[in-house]
């Protein structure tokens, strides 16, 4: 087997084991850098070889896997007005070249290979012959000199793209092939982004996509529906639509705006994602957290044997209240409730919490700097509510803002608190906010997390030292409804393994899906607690359904949204809905875990009615009860089994 095919089929093998990160606009840099838009940019590989690698290095050190040649438009008909046509292949040659010094043994190389600029009519006559030998002989030569695939790209004739697939094919090596689309989200001749992907797929394809043309939106629209096609999906966004500042055309995508541009393709199934016009390496650092956010996690490396080992010192009834109830097949509920933003006072808070814990209301769950908004810490909150009401609060612990030692350091502090609740999330890149600036971190997945906490309920730190055991009681998230479903079972199956004791879903309106997750993970032996979120109006559907990752709202339930809407009743609607979700499996499940839009924990009692029953409240009360909490040294909550 020749290198390049043993290279080729390391590029396939890496797009089944996770999400891959493409470059960004080369072409940007060189013109940001000092070459002109009159001037041949493929040229440079020969005239500024320093340049194009200092770009290529930019990327790399950005979190790029695989690397661009610069070779866009080398091929001889587009070299052809420029007068460099007998350069095509010491232009190409060179262009592989300085990829490959950069990428080294890190990264795969791409042969980029452009349009040869002929419109649909011409590919029927004598030029349609000229662009086919003009395709052929600069693949031909990208392959010779060594690149991983070759990358069709930013190409607006069906029919020449088609042609390019064909033509690649011949020489072994996995083709990508981008189609440009319309602003209006459909081909040259009026085609669907599902018809374009699979024409192709039937083309000969390995991987299909789009890029350039628009921005993140436009982007997710088109290249989201070529998943059904079965085929890896390949998008690659310009930095927004163009703007024209003092003369000059300015992409207004920030790079924050591509972290969650990538996260949504991610969620959505687009199996490779990148940049185009407009994009720098700060764009493509940002996607960067995504990827690595989403890969397949390390944990499924890991010995087996040596995880049956860690053993928790305390069983699950004894770790706090919550447990209890999980490990005696009690029905429980948690309502979110959430910090409030610009304040410091809980009062409402804590009122809501108490008349949740009347209403009968196990519990409450605490969201981990929600929406990236400036609120106070959750940790600060649940002491508080622990502290001054009945409720053993459950903490959202997200592995995107701290590093790894600042998450223990923050688990370990809430242990000491009285905090033995915890819902480990992976979390979502930063959004679009007041602070632009915030970066994720993401030193581990919640995967990982979840096997530290076990490690710690089991008496061992990370560095295998023994300490003294923690007593946590962890839930994990899942996405029933999630694009890539295959891949969140086999999370989940992981996240068990990891020492998660009960899982809470996100938000399902589907049945059948619902009924499918149940049924596929009842080997598990995990409780499930079902995630509600009741609808508050026909815009709140939509907006749920377009803008979050994980919530997919089908068309018959944003249809009954609007028509509750014309009558008023969009709230009670969206209880009812809610509510024959929870009917549908209540025996089933062991819990429900309810996300009352805007903070109206009002809505969760409706959705619960005939679920719990009110309690008085100072039968359990705490404070007087507890009598752990008698002797000083452990009044500060640490030790105590209601927590």
């Amino acid at each position: 087997m020749s290198i390049t095919n043993i290279t080729s089929n390391r590029f396939l093998e890496a797009i089944a084991n996770g999400p891959i990160l493409f470059d960004g606009a080369i072409g940007t840099l060189l013109y940001e850098r000092g070459v002109f838009l009159n001037q041949c940019f493929e040229h440079t590989n020969l005239s500024q070889p320093n340049l194009v690698k200092q770009i290529h290095r930019d990327y790399l050190n950005a979190g790029a896997q695989v690397l661009t040649s610069n070779s866009f438009g080398a091929n001889r008909m587009k070299l052809k007005k420029h007068q460099l046509q007998n350069q095509v292949e010491e232009i190409n040659r060179s262009a592989v070249a300085l990829a490959k010094e950069i990428a080294g043994d890190q990264a795969f190389v791409a042969g980029s290979v452009g349009p040869t600029g002929i419109d649909l009519d011409d590919l029927a006559q004598e030029k349609g012959i000229e662009a086919y030998n003009a395709l052929k002989e600069q693949i031909s030569i990208l392959v010779d000199a060594g690149v991983d695939l070759i990358c069709l790209e930013t190409f607006m004739v069906l029919q020449e793209l088609e042609m390019a697939v064909s033509i690649a094919k011949t020489f072994h090596v996995p083709v990508v092939a981008l189609y440009t689309f319309q602003e209006n989200g459909l081909g040259k001749e009026g085609q669907t982004p599902l018809l374009i992907a699979q024409r192709l797929a039937q083309a000969g394809a390995d991987v299909i996509g789009s890029n350039c043309g628009g921005g993140p939106d436009m982007i997710f629209d088109v290249t989201s529906p070529m998943v059904q096609v079965g085929k890896p999906v390949l998008a690659q966004a310009n930095g927004g639509r163009p703007e024209l500042v003092e003369g000059r055309s300015i992409y207004t995508a920030n790079p924050e705006f591509f972290s969650v541009f990538a996260r949504r393709l991610l969620k959505a199934g687009v199996r490779l994602i990148g940049g185009c016009c407009g994009t720098t390496p700060d764009h493509i650092r940002k996607m960067a957290a995504a990827v690595k956010m989403l890969s397949k996690p390390q944990i499924e490396e890991i010995n087996e044997g040596e995880a049956s080992t860690q053993q928790p010192k305390i069983a699950l009834e004894n770790r706090s209240h919550f447990g209890e109830l999980i490990s005696k097949s009690k029905f429980v509920c948690s309502v979110e409730l959430n910090p409030p933003m610009a304040s410091f006072d809980l009062s409402k808070v804590i009122s809501a919490t108490q008349k949740l814990a009347q209403a009968g209301v196990t519990t409450i769950n605490i969201a981990d700097g929600p929406r990236a908004s400036l609120r106070m810490s959750n940790l600060a909150m649940a002491q508080v509510i622990a502290q001054q009401t009945t409720i053993s609060p459950i903490l959202h612990v997200c592995c995107r803002d701290r590093s790894f030692l600042g998450l223990q350091s923050h688990i370990l502090g809430a242990h000491v608190m009285g905090i033995r609740n915890l819902v480990i999330i992976t979390g979502d890149p930063p959004k679009i906010g007041p602070y632009p600036h915030s970066s994720g971190v993401y030193d581990m997945d919640s995967i990982e997390l979840l096997r530290v906490i076990k490690g710690y309920n089991a008496g061992i730190d990370p560095s295998g030292k023994e300490m003294e055991p923690t007593a946590f009681v962890c839930a994990t998230g899942a996405e029933p409804a999630a694009i890539d479903y295959e891949r969140e079972i086999k999370r989940l199956s992981l996240k068990q393994k990891a020492g998660a004791d009960l899982v809470m879903t996100q938000p399902v309106y589907d049945a059948d899906q619902l009924e499918r997750f149940l049924q596929d993970t009842q080997n598990l032996g995990l409780p499930v607690m079902l995630g509600l979120c009741p609808l508050a109006s026909y815009r709140n559907a939509v907006f749920l359904d377009q803008n979050v990752p994980g919530m997919q709202i089908p068309s018959h339930i944003i249809e009954r949204m609007r028509l509750a809407d014309l009558n008023g009743e969009g709230a009670k609607e969206g209880v009812k809905i809610a509510r024959e979700m929870l009917d549908l499996v209540q025996h089933k499940i062991q819990g429900a875990y309810i996300m009352p839009p805007f903070g109206k924990y009002e809505l969760a009692l409706d959705v619960l009615n005939g679920y719990i029953e009110p309690v008085d409240t100072s039968k359990h009360n705490h404070h007087h009860h507890c009598t752990c909490c008698v002797d000083d040294s452990v009044r500060n909550l640490s030790h105590c089994s209601k927590n």
